[in-house]
């Protein structure tokens, strides 16, 4: 199995070594670069192209949540995993709405910072408790997520929706609704257009700040 290729961007020399010996000491990831402030961050990511990148809320030159924009508008292939010591709502629903796949905080264990990596690869969302709740009550204001109607969605894609909100993989889903992982794939795209959202993150944003999906339907993954 190819492994996952992790870039690290913190302005901290002493937080970037932890990370990377703490990742590299795993069998399936490869961290593939660094960066110290955001501009820099932004014209290495776009060269190496990784699949995940750890990525600090505030540094020089430019903040995690224009580096979110421009990435998303210029290199949007690596998933965003952000790990911070910040929980400012503005700043949670800005990444999320620049394409962010997860925020977790660096008071994380060392394990769930692996395993949250590992998730963002697989396409899970992944948000830390204390964000979680935030979110998906609908606290904050994410700028993209406009409510949608109950009746758009078959009462299937409602299945699907709820478990996507728990952070479940599309085979994951698959497994517990008793359906092929293709059908998932094909549940999951009427969703989004359904919705009118560019990806799951977006997606499960916009339905539980609309009601669709309930806190106690769903949990951080």
């Amino acid at each position: 199995m190819d492994s996952i290729r992790v870039f690290i961007a913190d302005d901290h020399e002493l937080v970037r070594y932890a990370l990377r010996s703490m990742l590299e000491a795993e069998d399936d990831i490869e961290v593939v670069g660094e960066a110290a402030d955001g501009e820099q961050a932004v014209e290495r990511i776009c060269d190496v192209v990784p699949d995940v990148v750890l990525l600090d809320m505030r540094m020089p030159k430019l903040s995690g949540v224009e580096v979110c924009r421009q990435l998303h508008e210029t290199c949007p292939e690596p998933k965003i995993l952000v790990l911070t010591s910040f929980d400012d709502d503005e700043e949670v629903f800005g990444v999320l709405a620049n394409g962010a796949k997860g925020y977790i905080l660096k008071d994380t264990r060392p394990e769930g910072v692996v395993q949250a990596v590992r998730a963002v690869a697989d396409g899970q969302a992944v948000f830390d408790s204390k964000i979680a709740t935030r979110v998906i009550s609908g606290q904050g204001k994410a700028e993209d997520a406009s409510p949608p109607e109950r009746d758009l969605l078959s009462d299937r894609e409602m299945d699907v929706l709820r478990l996507m909100a728990k952070g479940m993989s599309n085979k994951e889903i698959g497994r517990a609704l008793w359906i092929g992982e293709t059908t998932v794939k094909t549940h999951v795209s009427h969703i989004l257009r359904k919705l009118g959202q560019a990806d799951r993150t977006q997606a499960v944003l916009a339905a539980v700040k609309s009601g669709l999906v309930r806190i106690d339907d769903s949990t951080a993954g």
